[in-house]
């Protein structure tokens, strides 16, 4: 599902004008309409519209208006990239970590220091330890 999510909204870009402002000027609202919607005054839409660019805008609020202008407000984390390759470049780095505390890694070749990196990784993504998100 969050893989998914990732890709449905990998090209969604937040409005110059904010979401709360861009639904409202698509729908040809004034911010007295949808205050009137939402039982708060005009200043109050305004204000909403504010925190939301500066980011300071609860979850509740954005809901309320979004429900207001006959929307629906939608909240997610999206991963960077897909779940399973998350988790591999963390066994990677855990891997590589732990090679410097394996006496004599250095001397090994590099095909055997690859071979035994990509085992240890393996072996994390495995047993996924408690400590696997630690950092090192």
């Amino acid at each position: 599902m969050l893989d998914r999510s990732s890709e449905l909204v990998a090209d969604l870009q937040v409005p110059e004008k904010g979401w709360i402002a861009t639904m409202r000027l698509a729908l040809g609202m004034s911010a007295e309409q949808v205050a009137v919607r939402k039982g708060v005054s005009r200043n109050a839409v305004y204000q909403a519209e504010r925190s939301e660019k500066e980011g300071s805008i609860s979850l509740k609020q954005m809901e309320n208006l979004a429900s207001a202008m006959g929307g629906r407000f939608v909240y997610a984390i999206v991963p960077s990239a897909p779940i399973d390759q998350l988790k591999y470049h963390q066994a990677i780095q855990r891997a590589r970590e732990m090679s410097t505390h394996t006496n004599g890694f250095a001397n090994w070749s590099k095909e055997d220091q690859q071979d035994w990196i990509d085992d240890v990784a393996a072996q994390q993504l495995h047993d996924m330890p408690p400590d696997f998100w630690d950092n090192s």
